[in-house]
């Protein structure tokens, strides 16, 4: 778990996003700074509706599971008092994942023409773009504890040679919810060592003075980011809010990979880009 003290150093350390959204027709220019920075945050990128049809799915089950107040409204991601959520071991928080990984609401936000036209024209390749089968939905409680440490994909997600992650908050995030935090520049060292089992337990050790690179998410925003890049949550400090958020990781297909970690739905976008 996250050490109370240095959350409290880490967010004094924060830097805000450049929004890449102007860029998406110069992929000259959005292929530049993902080479500088190792991600790209765009704004509004994926349509509110579809964000929020998702969110109400992990909501339902959160309501099942005991992860919400008995008195959060419709849509309302109230925490339960006390109960803590984020574990990735517990049989909660992966059961959440069982639910989600084949319902349309997925399927309709990591699928989406915005994303894939995005990733083209931010990695320079025309087709063959999957989405992968490794996505996944997260909820965290108001623990700033559980933050989630840094980390780099390429240590955890091994059957895709080369791919991106985009990361989403399923609605509005602001920065006491514990958004998304990367650190720019970090993917050209190649992969860390990395310790514990898991990114909340363990992670890669950094500079107590590194500074990191988020901000207030809005409904629809993504950061789309390379597996080298580190990255890590920052803590929930909104004391009576669950973070909710999805990330999706794609690939260029190649017939000659040894594993098919395609989705079912994979390349359904190459005709429509």
């Amino acid at each position: 778990m996250g050490d109370l003290e240095g959350m409290d150093r880490l967010e004094k350390r924060v830097k805000p996003f450049e929004d890449a959204t102007p860029f998406l027709p110069q992929p000259e220019r959005l292929q530049a700074m993902a080479e500088r920075d190792g991600f790209v945050y765009l704004h509004k990128l994926v349509p509110e509706d579809l964000i929020l049809a998702l969110r109400g799915v992990v909501l339902d089950y959160a309501r099942e599971a005991g992860w919400l107040a008995p008195n959060a409204a419709p849509g309302e991601a109230l925490a339960f008092a006390g109960r803590r959520v984020g574990g990735y071991q517990e049989d909660d928080w992966v059961s959440l994942q069982v639910r989600v990984q084949n319902q349309a609401e997925m399927w309709a936000v990591g699928d989406h023409v915005a994303i894939h036209r995005a990733l083209r024209a931010v990695s320079g390749r025309s087709s063959y773009l999957c989405l992968s089968t490794a996505n996944t939905c997260r909820v965290f409680s108001p623990h700033p504890d559980m933050a989630a440490q840094p980390h780099q994909d390429a240590h955890y997600f091994r059957l895709i040679d080369d791919f991106w992650t985009v990361w989403l908050p399923l609605g509005d995030c602001p920065r006491d919810d514990g958004p998304l935090a990367l650190l720019a520049g970090s993917h050209h060292n190649g992969l860390r060592d990395h310790t514990g089992l898991g990114i909340v337990d363990g992670g890669v050790v950094v500079p107590e003075d590194t500074v990191w690179t988020s901000g207030d998410f809005s409904c629809g925003d993504a950061v789309l980011f390379r597996p080298l890049t580190l990255h890590r949550s920052l803590p929930n400090r909104s004391e009576t809010r669950l973070r909710l958020s999805a990330d999706f990781r794609y690939g260029f297909w190649d017939d000659t990979s040894p594993i098919d970690w395609r989705s079912r739905s994979a390349g359904s976008q190459d005709g429509s880009v």
